[in-house]
């Protein structure tokens, strides 16, 4: 019997050994996760204000080329 219980508690070492490197993995994953989703939301900041800069600039030459329209960034904000 003691035998028995010694593999009974060599197994359950071995699931809590691998449960625990799971754990571990997922704990690393998510973390890089997080980290990713930083750097992207960072990167979307900057690329919208390019945009948005980008915006400006071609509401300005229409603005020189047509000045009837009167476009301005403001009035397209509002429309938005």
């Amino acid at each position: 019997m003691s035998q028995s219980l010694v593999a009974k508690l060599d197994q359950l070492q071995q699931k809590v050994s691998l449960l625990t490197k799971t754990l571990s993995e997922s704990h690393r994953a998510a973390k890089h996760s997080k980290e990713r989703i930083a750097l992207l939301a960072q990167e979307n900041e900057q690329l919208r204000k390019k945009v948005e800069l980008a915006q400006q600039q071609v509401n300005r030459m229409l603005g020189q080329w047509f000045p009837e329209l009167e476009l301005t960034s403001e009035d397209h904000n509002e429309h938005a």
